[in-house]
Formats: structure tokens, C-alpha cells, sequence
């Protein structure tokens, strides 16, 4: 049975429109049988105008019928083809400039359908641009590989040094694969599903104590100050271990010899959020490549040997957005980058601890 467009208009048009007509209709029948009760009394030989009624009350019913039926059945049309749009990949629809002023669950469902279409539309253009930038990527030891595999070819003597290329690019691989995995979950939103109570003071201390270990091996020092004693809050721990070790490893990388990395955490917002911030003395950042630092496969030549796939500050990044919290980049005063992370704590009272170590 084929179906007539716009079935919801009518339906609630013709709803609509025969309740108000049957109400009219019954009215108008007690009338005429009780012409006491309702109408007025009219002189002798003067009998009530039924017709009057009928047709001023049918065409105020077909008015009011009509707005009704259009204002419930447009939202839900417009909605029809903002999904068709999504679905035929025109992510940029959005319904709440269509809906104008409304005020009702349309308007709050319109609402929801704009937040969906916009997260849908940045995950989609992070996949295309994160897709471009594995490829890119992953060229660079392919080529070495069958670099080596071609030289091992023609000179089999040289066995030894292509295995030791060939097994340098296997572990190359696998830790971009590795990487590329994690940024993947953490802007699908799948790892959170891992959520356990940590104390994020410890773990940010353990993460100081290796990095310092790392950073007097090459003739640098770190500091470490924290201003509570405990921060147990529930979270994912590997994450956001991930997130301290990328983002304080790179300024220990960074940090000039002789210099120092200074890693400070407080608790903020009367005990409802925690800050953490972490300072070098590296040569800094222009400000294009200041908006720039989190953007996946983004590295900087700072007069320091690169190593890695520029990942580690947009997965630190993930990490702690995926927990409600930011990090923000800024220039240290006296020279040097500044990275605060900020994420939200629950309220737990403890002493001042002071974890500098010589």
C-alpha cells in the first residue's frame, strides 16, 4: 500500500479538525434539543441559526487544525532530511538555525542532532587527516626496509647489518602502530571503559622519579613539588600515566644540558580540579607552532636530535580530554615551553609535599 506524503500533517490535521467539529456538532445538537440551556432565548417564531455556528466553527477549526498539523509535522521534516544529509556524508547539516526560535523538544532535539553531527564530523576529518599522516609516515621505513632488503640481495655478505636495519625499522613499526592504536581509542572514547581508583599524586611522582633518572643520565635535572598528599580519584591509570610520561619526557628531551625541568601539582577551584604544570628551559616555539604542538605527526626542530612520530603530546592530549580535563601550551618567561594540564578532582584534603630530590 503506498503511503501519502506528509501522512503525519494530515493525520493530525484531520484529527484536529473532526475533535473540533464533533465538538461542534454536539453543541449545536443540545442546542436544538435544550434551546434553553445554551443559546439565547430568541422572540416567538425566531428559531435558532444552525447553520451560523456550523460554518464559523469549521472554518476556525480548519485554521487551527491547519498551524497545529504544520508546526508538529515541519521540526519532524526537517529532521528527516538533516539524517538523510548525514547519512549521504553532509556532515555540516545543522538543524538549529532551521528551527529559528523554538523553545519546545524539537528545538532540544535539533540541539542533539547538531552536538552528534559536529562530534561525527571531527572524528571523520581526525581519521581522514590521521589515515594521511600513518601513510605518510609509514613510507619512510618501508622504503628503508626494502632498501636493505635489496642491498642484502645483492651483497649477501652484508647479512648482519641488514638484519640490524631491518629489525631497527620492525621496532620503528610497531611502536607507530602501537601509538597510532592508542590515539585511535582515545578519540573513539573506548578506553575509558578501563576505570579504576587512582591516586594521581603517586603516579605523577613515579613518573618524576624515572624521568629524573633519564634526565641526569644526559647531564640534566628535574624537580618535582607537590602540593597535596593524595588525589584518589577513578580513571583510567594507563592513560593518563601515558599522558605525564609523554608530556614530561619531552621537556626533559628538550631542557638545554645543564638546565632544568620543573614539575609543579596543586589542587585548584577550592579542591576541584588539579593542576600540573611542567616547565624547561628549551629554546621555545613560534607562535604558529604553539597552536600547532598537539596535532598529531607534528614535530619541531628545537636544535635537538628528533626521535619518535610526533604523537606523544596529542595522545597526552586525548588522554586528558577524554577525563574532562585540558592541557594548554604556553612560552615559560625567562625562555622556555610551559604545559598545564588541569583535570577535574574530587575534594581530598592532604598535606604539603615537597618531593625534590638531590
Amino acid at each position: 500500500m503506498r503511503r501519502f506524503p506528509g501522512g503525519l500533517f494530515w493525520k493530525v490535521f484531520l484529527a484536529c479538525w473532526l475533535t473540533a467539529m464533533l465538538t461542534g456538532l454536539g453543541i449545536t445538537t443540545i442546542a436544538l434539543i435544550f434551546p434553553n440551556t445554551i443559546l439565547p432565548t430568541r422572540p416567538p417564531g425566531v428559531g435558532p441559526s444552525v447553520a451560523m455556528p456550523i460554518v464559523t466553527g469549521g472554518m476556525m477549526a480548519l485554521l487551527i487544525s491547519g498551524f497545529l498539523a504544520w508546526t508538529l509535522s515541519r521540526p519532524i521534516r526537517l529532521l528527516r532530511r538533516a539524517f538523510s544529509n548525514a547519512a549521504s556524508g553532509k556532515l555540516e547539516t545543522r538543524l538549529t538555525p532551521l528551527l529559528g526560535r523554538r523553545c519546545d523538544e524539537f528545538a532540544g532535539l535539533g540541539r542533539d542532532f547538531d552536538r552528534m553531527a559536529q562530534r561525527l564530523q571531527v572524528l571523520l576529518g581526525s581519521q581522514r587527516r590521521l589515515l594521511h599522516d600513518v601513510s605518510h609516515e609509514l613510507r619512510s621505513p618501508l622504503a628503508r626496509l626494502q632498501m636493505a632488503v635489496g642491498l642484502l640481495r645483492r651483497s649477501p655478505h652484508g647479512l648482519d647489518a641488514a638484519l640490524v636495519r631491518i629489525e631497527h625499522e620492525v621496532q620503528r613499526l610497531d611502536v607507530l602502530v602501537g601509538e597510532v592504536l592508542t590515539l585511535a581509542h582515545l578519540e573513539s572514547g573506548a578506553a575509558l571503559h578501563s576505570v579504576r581508583e587512582v591516586d594521581l599524586i603517586v603516579l605523577l611522582a613515579s613518573v618524576a622519579d624515572d624521568a629524573r633518572f633519564e634526565a641526569r643520565a644526559v647531564g640534566r635535572e628535574l624537580d618535582f613539588c607537590a602540593m597535596q598528599a593524595s588525589a584518589v580519584v577513578p580513571v583510567n591509570g594507563e592513560l593518563l600515566l601515558r599522558a605525564f610520561e609523554n608530556v614530561i619526557r619531552n621537556a626533559v628531551k628538550f631542557t638545554p644540558v645543564g638546565s632544568r625541568v620543573e614539575v609543579r601539582v596543586e589542587v585548584i577551584e577550592h579542591g576541584r580540579r588539579l593542576r600540573v604544570t611542567v616547565g624547561d628551559r628549551g629554546p621555545g616555539l613560534s607562535a604558529q607552532d604553539l597552536s600547532r604542538i598537539f596535532e598529531p605527526f607534528v614535530r619541531h626542530d628545537a636544535g635537538s636530535a628528533m626521535t619518535g612520530f610526533g604523537l606523544g603530546l596529542a595522545i597526552a592530549q586525548r588522554a586528558v580530554e577524554s577525563h574532562g580535563g585540558e592541557i594548554v601550551a604556553s612560552l615559560r618567561e625567562g625562555g622556555g615551553l610551559l604545559l598545564t594540564l588541569s583535570l577535574p578532582l574530587n575534594d581530598t584534603p592532604g598535606r604539603s609535599w615537597n618531593l625534590n630530590q638531590t
